[in-house]
């Protein structure tokens, strides 16, 4: 019953993270205020990173002392995965930053995100989204999947899973970099077995994107 539980959980998860991407990238853009960021935030932190820890808690036959060992929360290696994911993060920038300088195209919506900027979300951002989207992406989709598929493919699927639910861009360029970031991201857990490898080079990466934005 508690497996039931958890797929009909993981099912609505998925319906609220799609059918929001789907409006977002059909509708007009909404203003970035500082409180819309922080709800949506938080929002997608409770839902994706919340709604991940409790997937895990049922299909587990509703014991906690695992949950977070499964979605590889782990201390083994912590310091190699940290320093693993620092290093991914600087070669992707260095990436994104090449394909920038050859192929120019505005965001809207990262400007205005931009524009509404201040320190509390210039850290509460990189946290909330590198944790609510690690966990539920990396953590539970990814990792799940290669218990049952090629490692690989779990990477692509996942990966573009990743970029749809970023449709709200609405830049193809921006999808593309978010597919490339993903497939990166994917392998640092894939290669650690442990979840702070991604989660710190998604964090170090949306803080320096964010940077530049807050010091133009």
């Amino acid at each position: 019953m508690h497996k039931i539980s958890a797929y009909i959980l993981l099912s609505a998860i998925i319906v609220i993270i799609y059918s929001s991407a789907f409006l977002s990238f059909l509708g007009n853009n909404v203003i970035m205020t500082p409180e819309i960021l922080s709800f949506s935030l938080l929002f997608n932190l409770i839902i994706l990173g919340g709604g991940a820890i409790l997937f895990i808690y049922l299909l587990y036959d509703g014991s906690f002392s695992n949950v977070f060992k499964n979605l590889y929360f782990k201390k083994e290696n912590i310091g190699k995965a940290i320093l693993y994911g620092i290093i991914a993060c600087l070669f992707f920038i260095l990436f994104s930053s090449l394909i920038s300088y050859f192929y120019k195209e505005k965001n809207p919506l990262a400007e205005e995100i931009g524009l509404n900027l201040n320190i509390f979300l210039l850290i509460f951002i990189p946290i909330a989204s590198s944790l609510s989207e690690e966990i539920f992406f990396r953590g539970l989709i990814q990792m799940q999947m290669e218990k049952k598929i090629n490692y690989i493919l779990s990477i692509i699927i996942t990966s573009i899973l990743f970029s749809i639910a970023h449709l709200e861009y609405k830049v193809i360029i921006e999808m593309i970099m978010t597919f490339s970031f993903s497939i990166i991201l994917g392998y640092l857990i894939h290669s650690t077995k442990n979840i702070m490898a991604p989660i710190t080079a998604h964090f170090l990466y949306n803080f320096i994107a964010l940077l530049s934005f807050y010091f133009k």
